[in-house]
């Protein structure tokens, strides 16, 4: 394993990650998100100008690191196009479980809707994402 290429790829996909992250949650699909989240949910989220920058990073950071492992290590992945197909439904599958959980115990959605669309937002962001770590793991390997 090449921890170099593993920690440049984890960078790399954080960095996409993160503003991916911010044009769609924060610009695209803002209205979408916060009509389909319950009033129980919107009383416990923070003002945005309370929001933490650094910890949305440090989630893609983590994200992005799991999704190079994998690629490095057991998936053998090392372009853009292997990359964000593998990110798109690694993404997607975590996003599902969590918001099933979410679904199964809490009403902090309103309804059914915000599945769908965590779901196809989670495609897009490991896409974008699970792209750039392929790339970077892959750019100018011997």
């Amino acid at each position: 394993m090449n921890t170099n290429k593993l920690l440049l790829g984890t960078l790399a996909g954080a960095i996409v990650n993160f503003f991916a992250g911010w044009a769609l949650y924060a610009l695209v699909f803002k209205g979408l998100m916060e009509s389909n989240l319950s009033d129980t949910a919107k009383s416990i989220m923070l003002p945005e100008d309370q929001h933490n920058i650094l910890y949305y990073f440090i989630s893609g950071l983590f994200m992005s690191l799991a999704m190079a492992i994998i690629y490095e290590r057991w998936a053998n992945i090392r372009t853009l196009q292997t990359g964000a197909i593998a990110g798109a439904i690694i993404s997607v599958c975590i996003s599902l479980g969590f918001d099933f959980q979410f679904l199964a115990s809490t009403n902090f959605y309103s309804s059914f809707t915000m599945v769908i669309i965590n779901a196809f937002m989670s495609a897009l962001m490991g896409a974008l994402t699970g792209g750039a770590i392929g790339w970077m793991l892959g750019y100018n390997r011997a």
